[in-house]
């Protein structure tokens, strides 16, 4: 009679643990379907520039030879122009509209970043500096 209830018990706790796993989520799939390809060209356009940004650095550091670094750097290009010529396809052929509206209402979410200015060379600042980055002089909070 024990060995049953420890069954039926432990039956009882893997099925609640692996009910997640199997249950149909309605708010990841909305999230899922909203995403366009223009959205996933632009992520896939920012993850090529920094990766070219990174390949400048580390040829500059000497850790890359000018041939590998000619090399590799053309393919990153050639596959970053071709990306490029993917979005402006898109955009000709899509509601302009539309892909505005978005991207406003994307910005408007973002934290308005409030600024300072330094009293000795005018420079402006976040309002989290303390002191100026172009100056070094003290900023009133």
């Amino acid at each position: 009679m024990l060995y049953l209830f420890c069954a039926i018990l432990s039956g009882a706790v893997l099925a609640a643990i692996c009910r997640p796993l199997f249950r149909k989520d309605d708010a990841l799939e909305s999230a899922i379907i909203e995403e366009t390809e223009w959205d996933v060209l632009q992520r896939k356009k920012e993850v090529i520039l920094g990766n070219i940004q990174d390949l400048d650095f580390e040829y500059k550091c000497g850790k890359l030879s000018e041939e590998d670094y000619k090399h590799v750097r053309a393919e990153m290009g050639g596959e970053a122009a071709a990306v490029l010529h993917d979005i402006d396809s898109i955009e000709s052929t899509q509601d302009l509209d539309a892909l505005i509206r978005r991207e406003v209402l994307a910005r408007l979410k973002q934290p308005v970043l409030r600024k300072q200015t330094a009293p000795s060379c005018g420079q402006t600042n976040p309002v989290t500096n303390k002191f100026c980055a172009e100056c070094g002089a003290g900023l009133r909070s």
